[in-house]
């Protein structure tokens, strides 16, 4: 199938956001460092100190800070200096597991002069993160988190017809591809809550959103409709009106099938838009009001699709 608009995952976590950075000895010379600060987009070294055990942090700030010196004598006097001794042993250091939200909270909660200082990431290497980095990512996620319901991760309703009016234009106008909408509820949701508990509803929701994103083609998106209703988009490729229907009744039940066995019984229903034009809100108000016809299929048979 074709490669659906992909829209970029926020980074979560630190080892997302930090990159490789270079590490120096904290007994290399400063002037074996000025070599390294002629690259224009090197903004900070690490310093390691193998006889103290330690890390620390030599921004390009501070190297030109200390090479420029009073009166500008400052090369002069620090050229032959070792590293160690203009580096900054006290910089923060995060684990990589460390959330960005903490991680730009921590970062953005140090002095005004070590603020916009990068993060140092142990790790088989060491890496590092900017504040900006942080700051963007931590933007990122929160835009993220809005996005997804939050008991089962997946999109919104909103944020499902959102990206389905963007496939429409980027990836459907003026090609033969189709958008393909597969609806999904789960039956008499409201008798399993009130028979187990919410908990155990709550479960079975998540487990049809986990079925759903491992069982739905590569590039295709799932999203929580409401209470008990998912829905899954895909970009179809340019095929005849028999494949294109083939391909719906093969996502239709591949969908029901991979919520089998979780207890309630599910219901599907399908809508493809046209080769070349899509129209989101007419998908998903199809789809939604095939989930309402569609009866209940008798145990272990899934419906017959709309």
């Amino acid at each position: 199938m074709p490669t659906a608009p992909v829209t970029p995952v926020a980074p979560t976590l630190l080892r997302e956001v930090a990159a490789p950075v270079q590490v120096v000895r904290a007994q290399d010379a400063m002037s074996d460092v000025e070599m390294l600060f002629r690259a224009p987009r090197l903004d900070a070294v690490a310093v390691h100190d193998a006889a103290q055990g330690r890390v620390g942090l030599l921004t390009r700030h501070r190297y030109t800070e200390v090479m420029t010196g009073r009166l500008g004598y400052g090369r002069a006097v620090m050229t032959r200096r070792e590293v160690g001794q203009v580096a900054d042993w006290d910089a923060l250091v995060l684990d990589p597991s460390t959330t960005v939200v903490d991680a730009a909270r921590t970062a953005m909660a140090r002095d005004a002069a070590r603020r916009h200082d990068d993060v140092l990431v142990p790790g088989p290497s060491w890496s590092a993160a900017s504040t900006a980095d942080l700051v963007s990512a931590l933007t990122a996620a929160l835009a993220d988190r809005a996005a997804r319901d939050p008991l089962t991760g997946l999109l919104t309703r909103s944020h499902l017809l959102a990206t389905t009016t963007r496939w429409a234009a980027e990836a459907v106008a003026g090609t033969r591809r189709r958008l393909l909408l597969v609806g999904l509820d789960v039956v008499a949701m409201a008798d399993l809550n009130a028979s187990a508990g919410f908990a155990a509803g709550d479960e079975v929701l998540r487990a049809v959103a986990a079925r759903l994103r491992g069982t739905m083609p590569d590039g295709s998106v799932v999203a929580r409709l409401d209470g008990d209703a998912f829905a899954v988009l895909v970009l179809l490729p340019a095929v005849y009106d028999d494949r294109a229907a083939e391909l719906t009744a093969v996502l239709r039940d591949r969908a029901v099938e991979a919520c089998a066995g979780l207890g309630p019984r599910v219901r599907a229903a399908t809508s493809a838009s046209l080769a070349g034009w899509a129209d989101p809100d007419l998908l998903l108000m199809e789809v939604e009001r095939g989930l309402r016809s569609t009866p209940h299929a008798p145990r272990g048979l899934p419906p017959r699709a709309s």
